[in-house]
């Protein structure tokens, strides 16, 4: 039984949370981005002027069709509130499915309280910044991210395969958590038939705008046209090439380009080397840092990457420090680097993309330990504690 004092501490907490959050969202509401001004409102619009069914019978968009089912569902709001409102709060449903899904992983993962820390999710700068300020969707892809992380650490692999496939057909970014669940089921030489259940997911997903009329052709596309819209080695990303690029004549970008894939790929494979062996008898802990590394490798070298790409690695890695205390200190930097990258976004100051990317690698590089040290680095106290009460059980025994 929970002490009554208890359960008041933690409803008024929740609430202060909540409270927290709205007073950030209200403060954010009436600002827009440029990327709402081109893309977002632009799409919201087009939805409207030819109905939420036809607005599909043709291509409208470079995102994927079910954050703009999302968009569709909502529309009818806008006959009452701007329709920079309507996109907003689409995202800020999206950050209460994270929330939820961070619950249910801290759940899993056996943490007290998983309702109240889960709170903590909603109030990350990268979180907040990405639905109240910029009307993103980011937390619509890693929601589904984080339940398949559950799926893994529950060897639902089934689950596991259905839930990245859903977040695959959201959006490209949640391809650079790959590497991990490759890695997983390598380990753990799961069937090939699971396997397919990802792509046949994905796919499912895109069905109802064919239906509707949007060329199967074209959707094949989409995200070869997002990965071909940009072109130099950072986009303000926290990570290697936003230290570099800057101290590069124009002329050695393109080339180097080319190195960084390499360079990502390349790292790609020593994760997979090094971890797949790892994962196949690691605990949740240990599983949720290579979670989190995943995306901060591929992020963190791949060229021409952008400050929301690391939305994933900020979710996962706080979800990591609530259960484990000596991962904090990485779960601070892996955010400070996404929130200093948001800034130089926001900002025009590129100098502070730089200033995230020190904190994101230091953060990487302590993540990177913690996977490799295995075990838990529970506090001596915390050990000993844990020694007494076995021995209390062995005398009880006795």
């Amino acid at each position: 039984m929970v002490p009554g004092s208890l359960r008041t501490a933690e409803f008024w907490t929740s609430l202060l949370v909540l409270g927290l959050g709205v007073l950030i969202h209200v403060w954010w509401w009436p600002l827009l981005t440029v990327d709402m001004g081109e893309f977002l409102l632009p799409w919201l619009a087009h939805i409207r002027a030819t109905g939420p069914v036809a607005a599909f019978a043709t291509p409208f968009s470079n995102y994927m069709p079910p954050y703009l089912y999302l968009l569709a569902a909502a529309s009818p709001l806008a006959a009452w509130m701007p329709d920079a409102s309507v996109i907003k709060l689409v995202s800020m449903l999206g950050t209460l499915m994270l929330t939820l899904a961070a619950r249910h992983l801290l759940l899993r993962l056996g943490v007290p309280s998983p309702g109240r820390k889960a709170l903590v999710v909603a109030l990350l700068p990268s979180v907040v910044i990405n639905a109240g300020l910029m009307g993103q969707c980011d937390a619509w892809w890693a929601a589904p991210l984080v339940m398949a992380t559950a799926a893994a650490i529950d060897r639902r692999h089934a689950a596991m395969f259905a839930w990245c496939g859903l977040a695959f057909a959201i959006k490209a970014q949640a391809a650079f958590a790959a590497p991990f669940f490759l890695a997983l089921v390598l380990a753990r030489r799961v069937p090939l038939r699971l396997w397919a259940l990802a792509p046949l997911t994905a796919i499912a997903a895109l069905l109802p705008a064919v239906a509707m009329g949007w060329p199967p052709r074209d959707l094949a596309m989409v995200y070869f046209r997002q990965a071909g819209h940009n072109d130099g080695l950072a986009f303000n990303a926290p990570n290697l090439w936003s230290i570099v690029e800057p101290l590069l004549s124009p002329s050695l970008v393109h080339p180097l380009t080319w190195l960084a894939f390499a360079a990502a790929v390349g790292a790609t494979l020593l994760y997979l080397v090094l971890l797949t062996p790892r994962l196949a008898r690691a605990g949740a802990d240990v599983l949720l840092a290579a979670a989190a590394l995943a995306p901060l490798i591929v992020c963190g070298l791949l060229p021409r990457m952008h400050e929301r790409f690391f939305f994933f690695a900020d979710v996962i890695a706080i979800l990591l420090a609530l259960a484990r205390p000596d991962a904090r200190a990485a779960a601070l930097l892996v955010q400070a680097g996404s929130a200093l990258a948001l800034f130089a976004y926001l900002s025009g100051f590129q100098g502070a993309a730089a200033l995230g990317a020190v904190a994101t690698i230091a953060g990487t590089f302590l993540l990177a330990g913690l996977v490799r040290g295995g075990k838990s680095n529970a506090p001596a106290q915390a050990q000993g504690h844990a020694r007494n009460v076995v021995s209390q059980i062995s005398k009880v025994s006795a």
